[in-house]
């Protein structure tokens, strides 16, 4: 999103919306965090509230290979910057990969926690090329807690505060190999070994104007066709609600391929879903 000389304009008419009831939408922004230093202060005076940045790695060579870009630096100093224009809270998305799980996931919870972020591990999810999703590099939610246990961390379950995605986990006030840290936080996004599709109402509107109710769905609802035919509020909302009453029960990413009658994956990629 940051490639868009246009966004403080985007923000600031996103944040003069209201519901019906005058309520103000929450902005968040998921970004790489390039360029986030200097553009930090007139987004959150647009009206941006928090941001989302995907930081998978602390080490400068892994974190190369992983983008293909040498650019951790620029990445720290953007979230940095963030942090110091206010926005909050300041969340870390980190896809928890098995290798190397044992040095990077208690450095980057040390890391974090010292620097005041909120970090979020996430399930490798099928949503990327269709060559780099193997179910057998899905690391489980009970696979990081224990080796942050093992690294020293105390850990207490809080749950899914608000049937958020993430599970929560209260960590105690410590110390590691870079010094000590405050209590803080860490979640944990088990979308593939731990699927919260039961209680989740969430949908996604991607960039070329189509509604998906979960993002493991091969289904998608033009909104945009009706919404440039003059569609009303109320005709796209029959639309928006529509789509939803026919979510589905489960994403069944577990289940077996499209052979056996069981999960299809999505023909995007995340990229390509965007929103």
């Amino acid at each position: 999103p940051l490639l868009r000389r246009d966004l403080e304009e985007i923000v600031a008419a996103v944040a003069g919306l209201r519901t019906r009831r005058g309520v103000k939408p929450d902005i968040g922004l998921t970004t790489n965090g390039l360029g986030l230093d200097r553009r930090a202060v007139g987004l959150r005076e647009a009206g941006l509230d928090r941001v989302n940045v995907s930081i998978d790695t602390l080490d400068p060579a892994e974190y190369a290979r992983v983008t293909r870009r040498d650019r951790l630096d620029g990445v720290l100093r953007g979230v940095a910057g963030a942090q110091a224009a206010g926005l909050s809270p300041i969340k870390i998305n980190a896809v928890a990969m098995p290798d190397g799980l044992a040095e990077r996931a208690p450095r980057l919870l040390g890391e974090c926690l010292r620097r005041g972020w909120s970090l979020r591990f996430i399930e490798h999810m099928p949503l990327g090329p269709r060559e780099s999703w193997r179910a057998e590099d899905v690391v489980g939610a009970q696979q990081v807690l224990e080796v942050l246990a093992e690294a020293g961390f105390e850990l207490h379950a809080r749950g899914r505060p608000d049937h958020r995605p993430a599970a929560v986990w209260e960590v105690a006030a410590g110390a590691d190999q870079e010094g000590p840290y405050p209590s803080g936080t860490v979640g944990i996004i088990a979308s593939v070994t731990a699927p919260f599709c039961s209680d989740c109402d969430r949908t996604r509107l991607t960039a070329d104007g189509r509604v998906m109710t979960c993002l493991f769905s091969a289904r998608e609802t033009d909104l945009r066709g009706p919404m440039r035919a003059g569609a009303s509020d109320d005709e796209l909302i029959r639309v928006w609600a529509g789509a939803t009453w026919h979510k589905p029960l489960a994403h069944g990413t577990n289940a077996p391929g499209p052979a056996s009658g069981g999960f299809v994956r999505p023909g995007r990629t995340m990229s390509a879903i965007g929103g």
